[in-house]
């Protein structure tokens, strides 16, 4: 009566105990796999991660992504105005239940004034710039004609429409 109970008991504690020492050993191998990969990354330059987490952020903060557009506008003298940043748009995918992406998007909305030739310009340093961003509309509005250069030049007023991504 009292054996059997006891045997019983310690035969659990024991194959508990082996669980226990798996448990240990794969936490183990899973340290030296994170030490492995931490070194890793460290061998990695700042600047390079900085230029990564700028390419494909994990997070979107719209006030750097504005800024970051008008600081190229402001290389042909635009600013920027009339911002809108739409995230609804981006999830509206007629998916219901969680979804298996592995980014997601916003959309911006702002508008411009400058000539064609600087808008071209302008449109050169997004496409070149770290930021991934795809232009999805763009339309124009004619404001004046200046007529200080020997051909005049037309200035537009452009409604543009970009979409920008980061991870989940």
């Amino acid at each position: 009566m009292y054996v059997d109970p006891t045997y019983t008991s310690i035969k659990t504690t024991l194959a508990d105990g082996d669980q226990f020492n798996e448990a240990l050993d794969k936490s183990k191998e899973l340290q030296q796999i994170r030490d492995r990969l931490l070194a890793r990354y460290n061998t990695f330059l700042t600047n390079d991660i900085n230029k990564l987490a700028k390419l494909l952020p994990d997070n979107v903060d719209n006030v750097r992504l504005v800024l970051d557009i008008d600081n190229i506008a402001s290389k042909y003298g635009m600013r920027i105005k009339n911002v809108s940043v739409d995230r609804e748009g981006s999830k509206a995918s007629g998916v219901i239940g969680p979804s298996s992406k592995l980014h997601e998007s916003v959309k911006l909305l702002f508008s411009i004034t400058a000539s064609y030739k600087d808008l071209i310009s302008f449109v050169k340093d997004l496409e070149s710039s770290l930021r991934i961003v795809d232009i999805r509309e763009v339309s124009l509005t004619p404001l004046i004609i200046r007529d200080d250069k020997k051909d005049g030049e037309h200035i537009y007023e452009y409604v543009i429409s970009l979409q920008t991504y980061w991870l989940k």
